[in-house]
């Protein structure tokens, strides 16, 4: 759906320049910070081998650079009214026979006019396009990049290569962001498991080199099959898809937070070249009803090479009875909340609906809602785009997380726990009876800081009512010792009491964190337990052993 806006031409202290868009009461730019040098940047892409295809004029600066370094043609798709005219760009241009400017009514008649402008010079066309674009107007920015997909320059697939012929796969990872490939990155040398790592941000990179970076790869390394974590580095267009079936290469696709608040931004989902990992059983039926057929359950783990026992504590300021480490939910909830853009009923009953959620063990919001609120399940269909839809669903999963959080952590306050966090805790919780420390990095800090507390407090976040977090492989793994929220999957993995203590009521917190205090022997003897558990069952290296069997038996 094309955004209706005002748009006006802004110059900043150094001498760069962007557009400035205001729509609904909010105000965004189309480059940020260093406006014009992104634009020039993404100009410096072009191969000169093809004829450029600017999605966007944007400033003019990529137009102009494009001009100044080819002697070709450059199309620019461009029917953006209001930014047109506060660039001057089109008017600038507009005697340049080398400037083919196309404002179609539709994507098919643009693509058609590229399509023969390609074949009268005889080559290939290059997408550069700025993204801001593609939320301007996504149904014909987005339509064009698919449908001129086939005239991207294509090198031709290696098909040849034996896949899971040897004793370790090898492993292409793929990223957009360095999230937990640190850890399957280690886990996969510790295995003499042969990997790469291709790291790609698809939202900003432009698709002629999304496509030709991939095929590179590909190409040289000749990968049993491609490994992504949430869906990190595939593009929501579905050309990462396209690839991996001409090379006849299948995709894992390993989900530790809520699948069902990211899939739905992708298109062509479900493929039988895909399978599905996720961190929480709880999933499994609901990615069946989505199209998947090879869906698999994978916990969380541990990287043991950096959670690990340490001498003492090192940091007096760290030393405690009892600590939790967790965000207060305050401000992203808020932030999540305002990105929703919702109003009616559906935001005057919003807290309502967060804190019902909370007391049912239904994990979905949209499932939630059309059960328990189908008066207002019909607004919440009719919100304005997918995007907005997921930004209500995880709000409601954040506030529900927050209610949950304060009313666990409360219980604590008994025993002056410190909490580690954001600010949004003074807002939270009392003035007295708790200490506060400013949040800690997860690498950097936390396998030092947990063996400081006596107890290790967790409370899960409502985004896995079934599943376990992280902290519950992570805190024994470094000696020491946790009380956790009871998930119905924890059993699966510790043997209660022995190896993990945790609590079904809130109630119960007061009594457990008296009876662990006072009792040195009994938690040494449960971290004892516990570690030696996720040594030989929880590890990274156990489930990247797990994760590749299961790809090998399914795809080979």
């Amino acid at each position: 759906m094309k955004k209706s806006y005002t748009a006006s031409l802004i110059t900043d202290k150094n001498g760069n320049r962007d557009i400035r868009i205001e729509s609904g009461g909010k105000t965004k730019h189309i480059w940020g910070r260093y406006g014009s040098r992104r634009e020039l940047e993404l100009a410096e892409k072009h191969s000169s081998q093809t004829i450029p295809v600017l999605i966007g004029s944007g400033l003019g600066e990529g137009l102009g650079r494009l001009l100044e370094t080819s002697e070709r043609p450059v199309i620019v798709v461009d029917r953006e009214e209001a930014i047109i005219k506060a660039s001057g760009t089109k008017a600038r241009y507009d005697d340049n026979p080398r400037v083919i400017w196309l404002e179609g009514e539709s994507a098919q008649e643009v693509v058609a006019a590229i399509d023969r402008t390609s074949k009268k010079h005889g080559l290939p066309v290059e997408i550069l396009r700025i993204p801001f674009y593609l939320r301007l107007d996504p149904d014909f920015y987005s339509e064009v990049e698919k449908l001129l997909s086939g005239n991207i320059p294509e090198q031709k697939p290696v098909t040849s290569w034996p896949r899971f012929r040897t004793e370790k796969p090898r492993i292409l990872l793929m990223t957009s962001q360095y999230f937990l490939m640190g850890e399957i990155e280690a886990a996969c040398s510790r295995l003499n498991i042969p990997h790469r790592l291709l790291n790609i941000d698809s939202k900003e990179s432009d698709l002629g080199s999304f496509v030709n970076r991939v095929i590179g790869t590909i190409t040289a390394f000749k990968p049993d099959f491609v490994l992504t974590v949430n869906h990190l580095g595939v593009d929501q267009e579905g050309y990462l898809n396209t690839i991996l079936h001409k090379f006849g290469l299948p995709l894992a696709s390993w989900f530790v937070d809520n699948p069902h608040l990211i899939l739905p931004l992708y298109s062509r989902q479900a493929d039988e070249n895909t399978a599905l990992f996720t961190w929480d059983a709880d999933r499994m039926e609901s990615l069946a009803e989505m199209g998947f057929s090879k869906i698999f359950h994978l916990p969380l783990g541990t990287d043991q090479s950096r959670f690990k026992p340490v001498d003492g504590c090192h940091r007096p300021e760290w030393k405690s009875d009892i600590s939790f480490v967790g965000n207060s939910m305050v401000h992203k909830t808020a932030k999540r909340l305002e990105a929703t853009g919702v109003t009616g009923a559906l935001a005057q009953r919003w807290n309502e609906i967060a804190t019902e959620f909370g007391r049912f063990s239904e994990p979905s919001v949209r499932h939630f809602l059309k059960q328990n609120y189908p008066e207002l399940y019909e607004q919440f269909q009719s919100m304005a785009s997918p995007v907005r839809k997921l930004a209500f669903e995880t709000s409601v999963i954040w506030q529900s997380t927050l209610e949950y959080r304060l009313s666990c952590v409360k219980k604590t306050l008994p025993f002056s726990p410190l909490i580690v966090g954001d600010d949004g805790w003074h807002s939270l919780l009392p003035p007295q009876g708790w200490k506060y420390h400013g949040e800690l990095s997860y690498y950097d800090d936390l396998p030092g800081f947990y063996p400081c507390s006596k107890i290790n407090f967790n409370c899960t976040s409502q985004q896995m009512k079934g599943a376990v977090n992280q902290r519950v492989f992570d805190v024994p793994a470094c000696n020491g010792f946790l009380l956790t929220d009871h998930r119905q999957q924890i059993s699966e993995l510790f043997e209660p009491e022995k190896e993990i203590v945790f609590y079904r009521d809130i109630e119960e917190i007061p009594s457990l964190v008296e009876k662990y205090l006072n009792d040195r022997e009994a938690r040494l003897k449960v971290v004892k337990a516990a570690r030696k558990r996720i040594l030989a069952q929880h590890t990274y290296d156990c489930r990247m052993e797990r994760l590749t069997e299961i790809m090998r038996t399914t795809f080979s």
